[in-house]
């Protein structure tokens, strides 16, 4: 049974890679435009796949060792509760933002400083489910 589940674990990671990949070549292609090309660029796209799928398996594999349940029934309502309140503090917080933009004079935003505040909101939103999961 247990060899089974990797199998799928496996597939579903190898599936989840196959979509960025499409994903990647399709917007290449809706765009128009060539992505900054070279070997440094493709060598981003490929390490980033492959830690996105042997990170989560080497880390499942890691904690199977270890015959301690994970998570108990208050953990997951825990961090259920954070990421709800988390959801809608951040989507409170930048609609006011955006408000804010708006009312001094902003008329486009740029698309990097939406990266970086997304990718901010990403790891605080990571760290915070660390601690909640700690207690």
């Amino acid at each position: 049974m247990r060899k089974m589940k990797k199998r799928y674990e496996l597939l579903v990671y190898v599936f989840i890679t196959l979509c960025c990949f499409v994903g990647i070549w399709l917007g290449i292609k809706l765009i128009g435009e060539q992505l900054p090309s070279g070997n440094y660029f493709l060598l981003f796209i490929m390490v980033g796949a492959l830690c996105g799928v042997g990170l989560p398996m080497l880390i499942s594999w890691s904690q199977s060792r270890s015959r301690q349940p994970d998570m108990d029934e208050r953990t997951v309502r825990m961090l259920k509760n954070y990421l709800l309140s988390a959801f809608f503090l951040i989507s409170f917080l930048s609609g006011v933002l955006l408000l804010v933009l708006v009312g001094i004079g902003h008329e486009t935003i740029e698309l990097g400083w939406i990266a970086v505040y997304g990718g901010a909101i990403f790891i605080l939103m990571t760290a915070g489910l660390f601690v909640v999961k700690r207690f």
